[in-house]
């Protein structure tokens, strides 16, 4: 049977490596926050230029149909 000496180092030995899991997983958590903050300007900046883009297609187009009404085109 083991003594109390050696379960308290063992529980020491746990507690470590608790600790340092606990440390490591607020880095990931940290990193995620941001990649998170990172991608949601990503996906702000490309929602952006896609209602921009939409918009100067939809004005060349209907430019392009009024010209073809007009006989320009």
């Amino acid at each position: 049977m083991p003594d109390h000496e050696e379960l308290q180092r063992a529980l020491g030995r746990m507690e470590g490596k608790m600790d340092l899991m606990l440390a490591r997983q607020n880095i990931h958590n940290e990193r995620i926050d941001r990649m998170d903050g990172r991608l949601r300007d990503v996906e702000i900046r490309a929602s952006k230029n896609g209602a921009v883009s939409g918009a100067i297609a939809a004005i060349g187009t209907a430019i392009a149909a009024e010209m073809i009404k007009r006989g320009i085109l």
